[in-house]
């Protein structure tokens, strides 16, 4: 599949060349004059409007600039990728991909969870919608789906709504069947799982395999806003000459930056952190389950709480975050009806003892909306 796309997009970069528009190296600054391989750079796109020295004394070198290259590289290596290509948040990566590389005559398939995503992107593509990475939906929307020039399906590698990890091996055999090139949101498993923090891929040995690979900077790698595509050079060479990449990647800090590059360099020292993240969950599950509480089964961090229909997750919702418990309720359209649920994303920083407290919040909230008497 990917080789019939591949001649697609070498041909539309040849026709940018040719025109005379191709996107040089991208370069990204906050200083109005720098300097960048021996070279007087003058920048009026998207400086800050103030010296730096006008806030803080903290003098920034010239060389700030190449920790965005750094940090492609970086992403590109631990995702076994071909190119990356950074971007301000994870809603520009999906308008990117779905405005600017598919057309009207393709297909995007997707789960659930990026619904809202993709209808505020107007995405061009029709779109085909599986549930809850459903192998036999999935397959059912590929079939679907043929009657499209490309096809590209969207998988969450770790699922919100279960915290499982999507069937890598038989996801690839279903796309491969059925002619579809597979993106993989990394969100929840780049920098968590896998022994060298690879995610999915490298948990199944399938590293590289997946023809694009996204997800945010803000979960796993101690960033307050950025995100990423990487995957096959085309794609990326593509998406690089037709996204406005200046503007957004200008909200991407160099310290987040700095941040994310730091994580990744220190994934292997931080096995022991990772490994704790599924203890603590396991720790939560027992927990929740001794105050007869249903968990749906999880092979993550992430544990959810089922809880039943939508008012009972709302009313569940409301009474944690007044009793300052902060979670994520799931309900219709992004679970089934009478399945909504309240999803806990564990954190190393949690401890026995936070989790103690919060089981006995949610035993107060199940008392108070008479939960259990029904």
């Amino acid at each position: 599949m990917y080789t019939d796309f591949q001649s697609q997009l070498r041909a539309k970069l040849a026709e940018i060349g040719n025109a005379g528009l191709f996107r040089g190296k991208n370069i990204i600054s906050d200083k109005a004059v720098f300097e960048m391989d021996g070279e007087k750079i003058h920048n009026f796109r998207n400086p800050d409007f103030f010296a730096s020295d006008y806030f803080s004394a903290d003098n920034q070198t010239d060389a700030a600039i190449d920790v965005f290259a750094e940090l492609e590289s970086g992403i590109t290596k631990l995702l076994n990728a071909e190119s990356c290509l950074l971007l301000n948040s994870l809603s520009d990566v999906y308008q990117v991909i779905s405005l600017q590389l598919l057309t009207r005559g393709d297909a995007i398939i997707f789960d659930t969870p990026s619904l809202y995503q993709l209808n505020a992107a107007n995405c061009k593509a029709t779109k085909y919608k599986f549930h809850n990475t459903d192998l036999t939906d999935i397959e059912k929307q590929l079939k679907l789906s043929q009657a499209q020039q490309n096809r590209l399906l969207i998988v969450d590698a770790v699922s919100i709504a279960s915290g499982n990890i999507v069937p890598l091996n038989q996801l690839f055999a279903l796309a491969d069947k059925y002619h579809s090139l597979v993106a993989i949101d990394q969100t929840y498993s780049a920098g968590l799982l896998g022994a060298n923090g690879g995610g999915v891929g490298e948990v199944f040995e399938l590293s590289g395999k997946a023809e694009i690979e996204i997800g945010t900077l803000t979960k796993a790698f101690n960033c307050k806003s950025g995100a990423y595509i990487a995957g096959r050079k085309e794609i990326v060479d593509f998406l690089r000459q037709q996204c406005n990449l200046p503007t957004m990647s200008a909200s991407i800090s160099k310290i987040d930056a700095q941040n994310a590059i730091s994580a990744i360099n220190h994934l292997k020292e931080n096995i022991s952190q990772r490994n704790y993240l599924q203890q603590i969950a396991n720790f939560a599950i027992r927990k929740f389950y001794g105050l007869g509480f249903d968990i749906a089964p999880t092979q993550t961090n992430m544990v959810s709480v089922i809880v039943g229909n939508n008012q009972k997750a709302e009313l569940f919702a409301q009474y944690l975050q007044k009793s300052g418990v902060l979670t994520t309720c799931l309900t219709s359209p992004l679970i089934d009806k009478d399945n909504a649920r309240i999803v806990l994303q564990f954190s190393a920083q949690h401890t026995q003892n936070d989790v103690e407290q919060v089981a006995e919040i949610f035993r107060k909230a199940a008392k108070t909306i008479r939960f259990f008497d029904n």
